[in-house]
């Protein structure tokens, strides 16, 4: 083979590398993207799940907030929140905090679980295009989804029922969420982490510190949101930061 034979070959090897590459960027994309559009959490025509109403009309952030009508407890929430009657909670002999499956319902992560629990559809919403949304919404699986949702139209059939992200009720082998903080702190102080006040914001942690939800350290809770960013998915699983060396468990647990 001569030198000009090998170069031209070195050369479509990596035009061809660079094709796969190309070719595959927009599902990279779409699995581990920094913003809603095209990730999971995108129900209109991203990656996920792909609707055909017409009056969502590829809308993306109208599956959990709504700028008239929605929530207040949440900022403009646009979905029921679970009832959380069948909960059942996270326990150990060596835990000093506990909660109620009412907490968890009416909490942060009650939002997340308002989708996540599998027993409210996708489709239900409390509001669209500022008026109360009543039409079923016809959904069907597209691409590499990260939950199973049912090929059906509207109500129960488009219920979570798979996948990674369904929790269903049994929270028995989850991290507990909707629990105050300072309460495990206060009680074995050498095995958490301080928390840090800075204005509004109460976190945990020294490096890329996680947050915890409510008005003041004593009373701020651990939540869904505390490990995992809803809007950002660029490290997968909407988590917040690499857990790499259990980063996530050591913001909060001293081991």
């Amino acid at each position: 083979m001569t030198h000009t034979q090998g170069r031209w070959r070195r050369l479509r090897r990596s035009l061809l590398v660079g094709a796969i590459v190309w070719a595959l960027a927009p599902t990279l994309h779409a699995q581990n993207t920094p913003v809603v559009a095209g990730g999971p959490h995108d129900l209109s025509n991203g990656s996920a799940v792909r609707n055909t109403n017409a009056t969502i009309a590829g809308q993306t952030c109208i599956f959990c907030h709504t700028p008239h009508g929605g929530s207040n407890s949440i900022p403009l929430w646009n979905r029921t929140a679970p009832t959380g009657g069948a909960y059942q909670l996270y326990t150990s002999s060596t835990t000093d905090v506990t909660t109620t499956a009412n907490l968890v319902a009416a909490s942060v992560s009650g939002a997340c679980l308002s989708c996540h629990d599998g027993t409210i559809a996708v489709d239900v919403l409390a509001d669209v295009n500022g008026l109360a949304f009543g039409p079923s919404v016809a959904f069907t699986r597209q691409g590499t989804a990260k939950a199973t949702y049912s090929n059906g139209t509207g109500g129960a059939s488009n219920v979570m029922s798979g996948g990674l992200p369904f929790l269903g009720s049994d929270l028995r082998n989850d991290h507990p969420v909707a629990i105050v903080y300072e309460t495990a702190r206060a009680a074995t102080a050498a095995e958490f982490v301080t928390q840090v006040v800075n204005g509004p914001r109460i976190t945990v942690g020294a490096v890329n510190p996680v947050p915890i939800f409510g008005s003041s350290a004593a009373t701020a809770t651990v939540e869904c949101a505390s490990c995992h960013n809803p809007h950002n998915n660029s490290l997968g699983n909407f988590l917040r930061k690499a857990n790499t060396g259990s980063a996530i468990c050591l913001s909060c647990h001293v081991k």
